[in-house]
């Protein structure tokens, strides 16, 4: 018996108690009459049933959103958080909805009994829990795109991670500014803790709120503006994206047009490529999609509500923002770019990992922790350890390259500035868009044909420059002692 044989049939035994504990409620909270509405809805739009619940899910979270936001007190909050969240994931991922609950109480009982230095078990076994649901779906359903519990998983995960490391920072006297304003001295009550994990607007897939941010607008002490039209416009981005995504995936549908070995043998390279942008953009903008939909539910309930800006005197929405497409679609560097994606991801990497662990290991640790977060496929190990090599090229090439178009001050913008903004766009996104093929297509074979068809030019640019540039081949500018002084 192999290993992976061993692995599903502990799993399975396993499952046989869980859905004897997990099936009685979930079935409860799913009768016959909303089996068949799900059922019908699938059959008529062309989607499995398990895409149904998540998106009427996604819908209730709107108006889910806004009764939280409207009630009375921080108990009524955290009890509506509890009950309406647990019916919620029942009813997405029938008795799969257990995992949630029991990940949870592991870590918050390590919390109760290892006190603020548990930290970093309570995050390991966390993700060690998240980590055997990644196998079991590997191995049961390899590169399917079945709906199941963690994708709910995933944000648990990072709550009870960043909480963990939160109350560990509220009584640390070593504790940056940052990590200060983000603590918690004592851990809270079970009721307040379930109710941040199940806070209705985000449980199914997020995006994941800090537990200070969900404290301080639980209990009221945050005055909100109307959220309704900020709310309204995150949804009306979304369904741009949706519609541009739909437009050009059922022209360019990525996964299948490189699979096709007839495509990736079709034309030059250059021909190739250009089809695969396009096909990228129409497979980034589902993720633009759902996750400026999600933004929309959190502004609802008011928890977006980022004070007001400044310099216009505008209020702010962005407390928890996911995606800022703009800087994304225009960045002029991966730092940039990563920035802009996936944004509480990025903050919970580089608050509770990057910045926990001495560099330079502390970025090759953050890009595997994140490729360990998101599952076992070795697309997802391609790419993130593609784009930290990327990600080190990238700083060779501003720290070498950059001052050459900077004025004499080492400051203004030369006179050729512009060229290298240019040229720094063109190469940031061609990199993006070349390493992201592994994350698309998953496993190693099919990421493989791919590159191959492309002469792994991606790679090798890659490998020439780190090299070339770290070996002082290409140099900043000498600047007179005048000149250093200025800058």
């Amino acid at each position: 018996m192999t290993v992976p044989d061993v692995f599903i049939q502990a799993f399975n035994e396993c499952s046989r108690v869980l859905v004897l504990v997990g099936s009685a409620p979930a079935s409860a909270v799913f009768p016959d009459g909303l089996k068949t509405m799900v059922a019908d809805l699938s059959g008529m739009v062309g989607v499995s049933a398990s895409e149904v619940r998540m998106f009427m899910c996604l819908l209730l979270a709107y108006p889910l959103g806004i009764i939280w936001r409207l009630l009375p007190t921080p108990t009524a909050k955290h009890v509506f958080s509890v009950v309406v969240g647990l019916y919620m994931i029942m009813f997405m991922y029938g008795f799969q909805w257990v995992h949630v609950i029991i990940s949870a109480s592991i870590a918050y009982l390590i919390m109760k009994v290892g006190g603020p230095k548990s930290r970093i078990i309570t995050a390991t076994v966390a993700l060690l829990y998240l980590a055997c649901m990644h196998i079991y779906r590997q191995v049961t359903d390899y590169l399917g795109w079945t709906i199941d519990v963690t994708f709910t998983l995933m944000v648990v995960t990072q709550k009870l991670h960043g909480l963990a490391f939160n109350y560990y920072d509220g009584n640390c006297e070593k504790a940056t500014d940052e990590q200060k304003a983000l603590s918690t001295k004592k851990l809270p009550s079970l009721l307040e803790f379930f109710s941040f994990l199940l806070f209705p607007s985000g449980v199914v897939m997020g995006p994941c709120v800090e537990f200070t941010d969900y404290m301080k607008f639980a209990n009221g002490e945050v005055e909100i503006p109307s959220p309704y039209l900020p709310g309204l416009r995150r949804t009306g981005m979304a369904m741009f994206y949706f519609g541009l995504s739909e437009v050009l995936s059922s022209k360019y549908p990525t996964q299948a047009l490189l699979s096709d070995e007839k495509f990736l043998t079709s034309g030059n390279v250059f021909t190739r490529f250009g089809i695969q942008l396009i096909a990228l953009i129409g497979y980034r903008t589902r993720y633009y999609f759902a996750w400026k939909f999600s933004e929309g539910a959190i502004i609802l309930s008011g928890i977006g509500f980022n004070g007001i800006d400044k310099d216009s005197g505008e209020y702010k929405w962005d407390r928890v923002e996911v995606i800022d497409v703009p800087n994304f679609d225009f960045a002029q560097s991966l730092r940039q770019a990563s920035a802009a994606w996936n944004k509480t991801t990025n903050y919970w990497l580089k608050r509770y990992t990057y910045d926990r662990i001495p560099p330079p290991l502390n970025l090759y640790f953050t890009f595997l922790v994140s490729a360990f977060w998101h599952g076992f496929y070795p697309g997802y190990y391609m790419f993130f350890m593609s784009i930290a090599v990327g990600t080190a090229v990238h700083r060779k090439i501003r720290r070498n390259v950059r001052p050459w178009f900077l004025a004499e001050d080492g400051k203004s913008p030369g006179k050729y500035k512009g060229v290298y903004d240019l040229l720094s766009f063109v190469l940031t996104h061609c990199t993006l868009m070349y390493f992201i093929i592994s994350f698309a297509m998953l496993s190693w074979e099919a990421s493989i044909r791919v590159f191959r068809s492309q002469y792994f030019i991606g790679h090798i640019l890659a490998v020439v420059l780190y090299i070339v540039l770290s070996l002082g081949i290409i140099r900043p500018p000498k600047r007179t002692a005048s000149e250093k002084k200025t800058q």
